[in-house]
């Protein structure tokens, strides 16, 4: 099994955290989609899963700086070409 690690900081979002994450957000999408659409060039899609996870939760309600502060669990993303 292959397995890759990569790391993308910055989302520590104490202050301006809509755009922050409108940013953080969109490179994120663009790196996905890019990696998922050479992966689906060289046919190997279906056999390829990729986890994105946090190391820290966030609270859901802004604090007084228009940010968001640490809090408990955090957040797990799966996809792939065979996951449902």
């Amino acid at each position: 099994v292959d397995t890759f690690y990569i790391s993308k900081t910055g989302f520590d979002t104490h202050t301006d955290v809509e755009k922050l994450l409108r940013g953080l957000f969109s490179e994120l999408n663009d790196a996905i989609f890019a990696f998922s659409e050479e992966m689906k060039m060289m046919n190997i899609w279906d056999n390829v899963t990729v986890i994105q996870t946090s190391d820290f939760g966030r609270t859901l309600n802004p604090n007084g700086n228009d940010g968001t502060d640490h809090a408990w669990g955090g957040n797990y993303m799966m996809m792939g070409g065979s996951v449902k």
